[in-house]
């Protein structure tokens, strides 16, 4: 999958962007979930399934907007009663037209969104690496684009950073990265986390310092 380079996926995103796009999917739940309408354009998304099943959320409603291969997952701002005021969330999963929502969603929306899966047309400088987990950990590829940060992983865990979803990358040595970023970090209630990646080739203190320089010029902290 290629993310916003194919041809296919520029024309069906500039149509989502101007009028929206309609797209089957399925809400999980606890009592085995319902089949209902997802629908995404420039002013928010909305999901339309049976008797109450049926949402409309704009984009400042959405405090996370995480967007997987097959799975779309929606966080809120309101409360479950039930649960002691934890923030009530969304599950969708089904055939998604995950390239045009990804053009629209990094467009339309700051670092609320998360996009968990790679951009495999990015371009620039790559080094394999582990991303290192409490249980376990996943290989897989960074790369350092004009732009856009991928960590794409051989199994589940990938992830395209816009410079504007990065805190900040750290190392404390030639063989270890850490990119924080402004995703949710739920074991920590917190509003950043940390990706630490054991790099299989050491990085020189050169090129850390020009992609660090590259990602805080981008994002306005130094001129």
């Amino acid at each position: 999958m290629a993310i916003a380079q194919a041809a296919s996926g520029v024309i069906l995103a500039g149509w989502i962007a101007a009028s929206g796009a309609q797209f089957p999917v399925r809400h999980d739940h606890l009592h085995k979930g319902c089949d209902g309408t997802m629908t995404a354009d420039e002013t928010g998304v909305r999901f339309a399934g049976p008797g109450r099943h049926a949402w409309t959320w704009t984009y400042d409603e959405i405090q996370e907007l995480r967007l997987e291969p097959r799975k779309i997952h929606i966080l809120t701002y309101s409360d479950r009663r039930l649960r002691l005021g934890a923030d009530r969330e969304y599950a969708f999963t089904g055939d998604l037209p995950v390239d045009a929502l990804f053009q629209l969603w990094s467009k339309r929306m700051d670092q609320r969104f998360v996009a968990e899966l790679p951009d495999r047309a990015a371009s620039g400088f790559a080094i394999p690496v582990k991303h290192l987990k409490r249980i376990r950990g996943s290989e897989g590829t960074l790369v350092f684009g004009a732009d856009i940060v991928v960590y794409s992983a051989q199994s589940a865990g990938s992830r395209t950073w816009r410079y504007s979803d990065i805190d900040s990358i750290s190392s404390s040595g030639p063989f270890q990265l850490t990119i924080t970023t402004f995703e949710r970090d739920r074991s920590q209630y917190g509003d950043r986390k940390g990706f630490n990646f054991e790099l299989r080739e050491p990085i020189s203190e050169a090129r850390y310092n020009e992609i660090w320089l590259q990602i805080e010029k981008k994002n306005g902290r130094i001129q």
